[in-house]
């Protein structure tokens, strides 16, 4: 049995997973997928980072370095494309990936991200896109509209400049392109478990309220990040049945996935969530996902 870890997206409510990793012992997965802040989460582990360092990087100034906004006098341009910089994070990332490429990783890794001029996926995986720098495909993956500047990135000095974005706009749950991945590698179905993790938890039930087209903003934000997450979860849970279990609390709370106010409720929930059906999941040949 080969195990895929996948980790959707979601800004600071990943500080809540990074908190609630090391809780599975230390599980080696044979496969890691990630989106946007799953993509920072998923690259870490398949770098070889164990999840006790990566608790204590999200814990300590890791997400502000990442959520750094732009100084002067850009940052009183208010026609400005982003609220954030991408600057501090390309530092970041090249201090935690150095110049290794997505196909050094210690463990297969599967990264989505979107490619704005093709209009289409743009998914990194071992076999494909594997010579794309691993710190730009991660920041191809992180780089949420409007949130982050379009990420300029190339292949080798003398490809050509390709303009990718965050990968939560058509796969914010990464499984699919993991489970793809793997059969790429020739391992059967019957062969793959998968524990997904969702990142903001279960979403809350709201009132639908539209009186103006400006009130389809909300609605249409919530398609492009909800629905392809919980499309994508209900047809891996369809094709690998007891094999797949999908994590996700549901007393995170609501609110911006860069709201800092936040984050002490995030990781109080998650440093709480029971960890002991993904534990048994994991650890059981035949385990039963709920």
């Amino acid at each position: 049995m080969k195990t895929l870890l996948a980790i959707d997206g979601g800004g600071l409510f990943g500080v809540g997973v990074a908190n609630w990793m090391p809780k599975l012992d230390n599980w080696k997965f044979d496969y890691y997928a990630g989106t946007s802040v799953g993509a920072i989460l998923a690259a870490c582990y398949a770098f070889g980072i164990e999840p006790l360092k990566v608790q204590e990087m999200f814990n300590g100034n890791f997400p502000k370095r990442i959520f750094t906004k732009p100084g002067f006098p850009q940052n009183l341009n208010p026609l400005r494309s982003s609220t954030y910089d991408n600057k501090e994070v390309k530092k970041v990332l090249l201090e935690v990936f150095g110049d290794a490429k997505v196909g050094d990783t210690k463990f297969p890794l599967i990264i989505v991200a979107w490619n704005y001029e093709k209009r289409k996926e743009k998914v990194f995986t071992h076999k494909f896109n594997s010579d794309y720098l691993l710190r730009d495909a991660v920041l191809a993956s992180m780089s949420a509209p409007t949130y982050f500047p379009v990420a300029e990135i190339r292949e080798n000095p003398k490809a050509p400049l390709e303009k990718l974005g965050d990968g939560g706009v058509c796969g914010n749950d990464p499984s699919l392109a993991g489970l793809a991945a793997m059969r790429d590698d020739k391992i059967k179905i019957k062969d793959i478990k998968c524990l997904s993790i969702c990142t903001g938890g279960d979403p809350k039930e709201k009132k639908l309220k539209i009186h103006h087209k400006l009130n389809w903003l909300p609605v249409v934000i919530d398609v492009i990040t909800l629905g392809n997450v919980g499309y994508t979860s209900y047809g891996i849970k369809h094709i690998l049945d007891e094999r797949y279990l999908r994590v996700a609390p549901d007393t995170l709370p609501d609110g911006s996935m860069d709201n800092f106010d936040l984050v002490p409720k995030i990781k109080k929930v998650w440093e709480t969530y029971d960890h002991m059906e993904a534990y048994r999941f994991l650890n059981t040949p035949q385990a039963q996902a709920k």
